[in-house]
């Protein structure tokens, strides 16, 4: 007959035995060495934001984005809008503000200065037809100075230059600073923090909207500095109660990101408050972009490790009142902490920086990790209670019982995470490679350490404690006679049809199921943030925003003087204006017809394009390539499409759109349209990428975890008992994400997935003592799954009551995303859980099959006798 444990688990297990309880003070020495080593590395772990890391650099439109991303710009772009609270932005102190507010902008390190633009910048011109020719210069002229004329002057050059709802607001109240930042410096090649940058431009919001600046002043001299020199500014007051003892950062240089800097502490400076000369009451600022988008979640952070401090605590809580004991408690819930503290250590050992956008992940590791350790308590206290074995003894016998299944499980998790590297993002793999560190720092902290420890858990009152744990399962016994009903063939039926009614439920659900953001601004932060309210008041006051998708025309040389490229531009430009979800459109052919237009007095008649190249030629010349609307030799031209939002359908819309012009498109047509550029173009890119692997990485997480099922217990009865409940709650998870209205993102991708890793465990632990009951020990089916939900059944469900209670705090977050994370994370711990104690008994009772003769095996025969310590 069939024996789940396997030659090579009882040589497993007679192996590492001795390694783990025979020289026990050896064994914690090393652990503790290493955690020494990987909490050293741990502490030093950064945030490490990337744009590129967001994107799929192989995907063609990416390709694309890479090939004219000097000429036409990237994709990370900042705007920031300066707003008039009353009256239009033509007066003194505004337009101050506004040249101060283009200067700060230009001048933080990050920015690429070629591309700053505003009213003040050269390269924002005006044209018009005077008596003689034509007349043209700055829109802001060099000499500006602040008279009634001078404003009036710049009112008629902004009409002019035709940038209302660009670089001025439609009802001329606001004006725009438009800036592209570097991925790295042009010179060190150091990457870009984008936190630090955000914090910048935050810095540049506060000197215009705070009355109050603070000066730190040297009280001794610091070399190169001297004693009274000014070393810092803010406009917010940094000082609390440990100011006096933190490490203030000093640059040389504060223009450049790449100069040196020093540290002193906050006790060597002088804070002098002083009123702020750049105050002005009378405006807003607003600042949207990808940078100040990953700033403001990074500073969430150190919020999301508050709630993992919570979570921690509530995990130790609940597991002393299912214990009895506080200490026994504590065991298993520092080893879940070290596990996470291993695993950041060792991605900053191997490398890696913490993204902003995958900080749930130590979350991840510590669920993992409190579902393996609340199993193993569980065996010990067990192995205590019923069998009367003293904290040595019982290590030992629940090292031997669970080793391999808790093995076969992490296995599991390993191959199901581990096909998320399938996915060409970056900052997907990135996570992968956490999950697995995870993993790895489990394998040893909840298979290891976490035995030993329990084998020196002495207890005060031993008879006390056994009575507890008694009296608790002879509460939870009625509970487990009724759930073994299901075994109970009628049932066990209907329990099955009942599932198979909720997967053809939650398939027509999750039709209407979205690839990319679903909502306005950034999802990942609440609907009432600065940045999503920002991108609000930007959005309705310009005609152009953050979310701009780029088309390249791509021609022959001087194209920008061919009359049939650019009438085919420009028939795109008018096709896409009327696609539902288009604000508005910018092309060098719309500006040209305007510049004819001019040398024929403005005539309506002669609003058009003209045919003849030497005519196109006068058109093109107030537009050098600096403009970003033309290379350097007319080859490529981008149509500039500015969206209303980045909602999937809003993309899904226009690109099907420009592919439907495309494919109307004649066989000689002498232009090319190539998608895409701008940032919307890369989150047309990351959507498709997720649309084309989502499947193929499903499909072989559910192929990697039933390999590892099935070399686990050799049978077909275990592959559907544990992967089809599995495969059931991801159908469901995918009906609530409809109903949530998330869409399928990279930051909740892998998060289902590993969330999938914890119903496997479940499964495995549940099924693996079920088929020891029925085919070692000859148990009835009814009787052998009592017996299993209180072995492991009971640590199941209170695995799935303690992650989805802590979980559930993380509704008061800050970050949106970690709302609807723990949302769908509780919501899949309830539901595996369920899932495995409700459906794997009704499968098994048709699939598993007891022997014609029982064969009872004591595991202490098969392992040897208990290695003393």
């Amino acid at each position: 007959m069939h024996d789940s444990r396997s030659a090579f688990a009882r040589a497993f297990v007679r192996l590492t035995e001795p390694l783990v309880f025979k020289r026990r003070w050896f064994t914690l020495s090393v652990l503790f060495a290493i955690t020494l080593l990987l909490g050293w590395h741990a502490s030093h772990l950064r945030i490490d934001a990337g744009f590129e890391k967001q994107i799929p650099l192989h995907h063609p439109y990416i390709q694309i984005y890479k090939k004219y991303e000097r000429e036409f710009g990237g994709a990370n772009t900042t705007l920031v809008a300066l707003t008039q609270k009353q009256g239009t932005i033509y007066n003194a102190a505004f337009m101050q503000t506004l040249r101060a507010l283009t200067d700060a902008v230009y001048f933080t390190p990050g920015v690429d200065r070629a591309r700053v633009s505003s009213i003040f910048t050269p390269d924002v011109r005006y044209l018009e037809v005077v008596e003689g020719g034509f007349a043209g210069g700055n829109v802001v002229p060099a000499d500006f100075t602040p008279t009634s004329e001078m404003l009036e002057r710049v009112r008629a050059n902004v009409e002019k230059a035709g940038i209302i709802g660009r670089l001025v607001a439609n009802d001329q109240t606001g004006a725009m600073v438009f800036a592209e930042l570097l991925e790295r410096h042009p010179v060190t090649g150091e990457k870009l923090d984008y936190v630090k940058t955000a914090h910048r431009l935050e810095d540049i919001r506060r000197r215009f909207t705070s009355p109050t600046l603070y000066e730190y002043r040297l009280r001794e001299a610091v070399a190169p500095f001297a004693a009274g020199s000014v070393v810092r500014t803010t406009y917010h007051d940094e000082r609390n109660l440990f100011f006096a003892w933190r490490s203030v950062e000093i640059p040389l240089d504060p223009t450049d990101s790449a100069s040196a800097s020093l540290r002193v502490r906050g006790a060597d400076l002088d804070v002098i408050e002083r009123s702020n000369p750049d105050y002005n009451p009378q405006i807003d600022i607003h600042i949207i972009g990808f940078t100040k988008a990953v700033g403001d979640i990074a500073d969430s952070a150190l919020e999301v490790f508050g709630y993992f401090g919570i979570t921690a605590f509530l995990v130790w809580l609940l597991l002393a009142w299912y214990c009895g004991s506080l200490l026994v408690a504590l065991m298993p819930t520092v080893c879940g902490l070290l596990a996470v503290t291993w695993e950041l250590g060792l991605m900053h050992l191997f490398g890696f920086g913490l993204d902003p956008f995958a900080i749930l992940m130590p979350f991840i590791v510590l669920a993992i990790s409190t579902s393996h350790g609340i199993q193993i308590t569980n065996f010990w206290l067990n192995e205590s209670a019923d069998n009367g074995l003293n904290a040595f003894d019982a290590a030992v016998a629940t090292y031997r019982r669970l080793v391999i299944p808790g093995l076969s499980a992490l296995a599991t998790n390993f191959v199901g995470f581990g096909t998320i590297f399938l996915i060409p993002i970056d900052i997907i793999q990135e996570m992968a490679a956490n999950a697995m560190f995870g993993l790895v720092a489990i394998v040893l902290c909840k298979k290891v350490l976490l035995p030993c420890l329990l084998s020196f858990a002495r207890l005060k009152n031993p008879r006390r404690f056994r009575e507890y744990q008694h009296r608790r399962d002879e509460r939870l016994k009625p509970i487990w006679h009724a759930l073994s009903a299901i075994t109970i063939r009628p049932v066990a039926a209907v329990v099955i049809l009942l599932g198979a009614g909720l997967w053809i439920a939650g398939q027509w659900v999750a039709r209407d199921l979205k690839i990319g953001e679903l909502h306005d601004g950034v999802p990942e932060l609440r609907p009432d943030a600065r940045y999503n309210l920002d991108s609000a008041r930007i959005v309705r006051d310009f005609s152009i925003g953050v979310d701009v998708l780029k088309v390249i025309a791509e021609g022959k040389p001087d194209g920008c003087i061919d009359h049939r490229i650019l009438s085919e531009m420009d028939r795109l430009s008018w096709h896409i204006e009327n696609t539902p979800g288009v604000q508005s459109t910018l092309s060098l052919p719309a500006l040209q017809r305007k510049v004819y237009n001019s040398f024929m007095e403005s005539n309506p008649k002669f609003n058009t394009l003209p045919r003849e190249s030497g005519a196109l030629v006068v058109t093109v010349q107030p537009f050098p390539s600096s403009t970003g609307l033309l290379n350097e030799d007319c080859s490529a031209m981008p149509v500039l499409i500015f969206t209303e939002d980045h909602k999937a359908e809003t993309i899904d819309v226009i690109i099907d759109s420009i592919e439907a012009f495309k494919a109307q498109q004649a066989d000689d047509s002498p232009v090319t349209f190539q998608l895409a550029s701008g940032n919307v173009g890369v989150m047309a890119a990351v959507n498709d990428v997720i649309k084309q692997t989502e499947y193929t990485v499903l499909l072989w997480l559910f192929i990697g975890i039933g390999a590892c099922v099935a070399l686990s217990f050799r049978s077909f009865a275990a592959l559907v008992c544990v992967l089809v409940p599995l495969a059931l709650v991801h159908v469901v998870s995918y009906a609530v994400m409809v109903w949530l209205e998330i869409g399928v993102k990279f930051s909740n991708l892998a998060v289902a997935a590993f969330a999938a890793g914890i119903g496997v465990d479940y499964g495995i632990y549940i099924y693996s003592v079920l088929e020891e009951n029925v085919l070692l020990k000859g148990m009835p089916l009814r009787a052998a799954y009592a017996n299993t939900l209180h072995q492991t059944g009971k640590a199941v469900i209170f695995t799935a009551l303690t992650l989805g209670a802590t979980v559930c705090t993380w509704m008061f977050s800050n970050l949106q995303f970690q709302v609807d994370m723990g949302i769908l994370l509780t919501l899949m711990f309830f539901a595996n859980a369920i899932a495995a104690a409700v459906l794997l008994p009704a499968f098994a009772t048709f699939l598993l099959k007891p022997p014609k003769e029982p064969v009872v095996l004591n595991d202490r025969a098969q392992m040897g006798p208990v290695v003393t310590g």
